[in-house]
């Protein structure tokens, strides 16, 4: 079963399908529309969601990296621009398409509603606090709201524990909680039910061992070392020719990029503790009672 594309295939079919999608005032709408049109086109909608997943994260290589876009307004909204993704709002945006695509939904006002469901807690954008800030909160979130599983453990990840207290350390960091104390100690408090509670991690010395169990579309958490915080960058899982790939929003690369050996590009990375594997689940048929 086909789960990878060229490069030049893709960018052709985007092209034909969006045109004029950046010289357009409703540029953001228009772009997923024409995703959503791709996918139509191309049938994707009828495979296994997680080959979906992997075909919808395809198209997003080559997009321009861009940090910040959810701080653009101190004001909370469930935001989206197509101008540029970091780590997060790549892994993000795909998967939300991904899922609006499945349910046969596929229209920009559908993908906002899936975006706000993933990216916030209990699927309500209610402030600040109530987005999923730590990857850790992001997992445990959205495995409640069935939108994923945490396979790391049946991988041969280890429970454990870590002082996360980063954002409430730093707060110079972060626009919305320079000057508010009152966010500062929500945020506190969010920091410390996820420090009793442990993480399910992969260890360095068994990545490799862990490696023939990640399919493609599976979402990928790099564990940092770095104090206060849980995790340090998101990706997703592609099997081309029997090998482990990685597509992510790079910094380094300022582009959407695919990585064609998943445990080289780890071993690049210093401070990476271990990873965490998390597998998005069909929203057909693992969606909540309620949303």
């Amino acid at each position: 079963m086909q789960s990878s594309w060229s490069l030049q295939q893709l960018a052709t079919l985007s092209l034909m399908l969006c045109s004029v999608a950046l010289a357009t005032p409703n540029r953001d709408s228009v772009f997923i529309q024409s995703q959503c049109n791709l996918i139509d086109k191309l049938g994707w909608r009828d495979k296994p969601f997680s080959i979906l997943y992997a075909l919808v994260a395809q198209t997003f290589v080559g997009k321009p990296y861009r940090a910040g876009t959810l701080d653009s307004s101190l004001t909370e909204e469930c935001h989206f621009t197509s101008d540029g993704f970091d780590c997060v709002t790549f892994v993000e945006s795909a998967l939300a398409l991904s899922r609006c695509a499945k349910r046969k939904s596929c229209d920009y006002s559908s993908f906002l509603a899936e975006l706000e469901f993933i990216r916030y807690r209990q699927g309500k954008c209610n402030g600040y606090s109530w987005r999923l800030h730590y990857t850790s909160d992001w997992i445990v979130d959205n495995q409640a709201k069935r939108v994923l599983d945490d396979i790391t453990p049946q991988l041969g990840g280890k429970r454990i524990r870590k002082t996360i207290n980063f954002m409430s350390t730093h707060p110079e960091f972060y626009r919305q909680l320079r000057d508010s104390s009152a966010l500062v100690g929500q945020i506190a408090a969010i920091e410390r039910r996820l420090s009793r509670r442990p993480l399910a991690i992969i260890p360095r010395s068994q990545w490799s061992n862990a490696f023939t169990g990640i399919q493609s579309g599976d979402i990928i958490a790099i564990a940092t070392t770095k104090e206060g915080l849980d995790y340090a960058h998101l990706g997703i899982a592609l099997r081309t020719g029997g090998k482990l790939g990685f597509i992510h929003a790079s910094s380094k690369s300022e582009n959407v990029v695919f990585e064609p050996n998943l445990e080289e590009y780890l071993r690049t990375f210093s401070s990476a503790s271990g990873i965490t594997v998390l597998r998005p689940l069909d929203p057909t048929t693992a969606a909540p009672k309620s949303r």
